[in-house]
């Protein structure tokens, strides 16, 4: 677990799992003001380092925990993390709410999709009804929520103060200087338009920095949010390119290799450590999955 105060009285929590290489890619955000809140929990797994981090920080009350969605790795330890903290609001697209309420569905699907990572992220812990709120019922002075759909049907965003806090809206982010890493969140069942359609709503928001789930801030979110709406469109046509190939079996080495040509945001792939290109690969793959079952389902 490390904290970083990214920006006066934001922090980043780096949840560190149990996981190969995946030192410092699950986060929580937590800013400490007049009202203190913290975005994404992180899995089970690691939702002790997340008190650990908040007793740190001197957090005695959450009055706000957004869930962007109710993957695994965002959300597995809320109903633990209420334990501590029980007069907390939660703030989830409430098509997620009931799969939070009583998580087994959740938690065989997780398994189903993620197999081995699953079990390493631990079972998805329920959450009390009565801490719920859905987004259409949320209204509180300084914040905005806004239905993202697009990396996940259930995927919402919040804007407070210049801040976007963006989950994986805006695709996954690691800082590298002057040539950010920047890559597609779009597993299965990804719908391009869905996703373009929540980039552009977030464009129309008055934010200034981005705030990525995995992992990190870029000062620029809507320049970062365009290049990311660009970078789609330039995935979808190069998937496309590959599939038109008669041999199929290797779609996704063909599609990878085509990408680190010609998507300037990608190239940093080539000087992430070995271990960063190992997990990269795998939702590289997912990725990919998902956008060519798109065109397939286009076609």
């Amino acid at each position: 677990m490390n904290i970083t105060e990214v920006r006066p009285r934001l922090y980043l929590i780096g949840l560190e799992q149990k996981i190969e290489n995946f030192g410092v890619f699950i986060g929580s955000w937590v800013y400490d003001g007049e009202e203190t809140f913290l975005v994404d929990v992180g899995p089970r797994a690691s939702v002790e380092q997340l008190l650990e981090g908040l007793n740190i920080l001197r957090i005695k009350k959450l009055d706000f925990i957004f869930l962007t969605h109710i993957h695994i790795d965002h959300a597995g330890g809320t109903g633990i993390l209420i334990n501590q903290f029980p007069e907390s609001k939660v703030i989830c697209h409430e098509s997620g709410i009931p799969h939070l309420i009583n998580p087994q569905k959740l938690w065989e699907g997780s398994q189903k999709v993620l197999g081995d990572l699953a079990l390493k992220y631990e079972e998805i812990e329920p959450v009390p009804e009565k801490n719920f709120v859905s987004p259409d019922q949320f209204r509180r002075e300084g914040f905005q929520v806004i239905k993202t759909p697009g990396h996940a049907a259930h995927h919402i965003s919040l804007l407070y103060k210049d801040y976007l806090f963006a989950g994986e809206a805006g695709g996954v982010y690691i800082d590298r200087g002057k040539q950010p890493y920047l890559r597609p969140a779009t597993p299965p069942k990804f719908i391009l338009e869905e996703a373009v359609g929540s980039i552009d709503k977030l464009l129309e928001v008055e934010a200034r920095e981005i705030c990525y789930a995995h992992f990190g801030i870029h000062p620029d979110a809507k320049g970062m949010l365009k290049r990311y709406r660009n970078q789609l469109y330039l995935w979808k046509d190069v998937i496309a390119e590959q599939m038109r190939d008669s041999d199929k079996r290797d779609l996704f080495e063909r599609s990878i290799t085509a990408l680190l040509k010609k998507d300037e945001l990608f190239k940093p792939f080539m000087d992430l450590s070995e271990g960063e290109k190992e997990r990269e690969v795998y939702f590289i793959q997912n990725g990919i999955q998902g956008i060519s079952e798109y065109i397939a389902s286009r076609s």
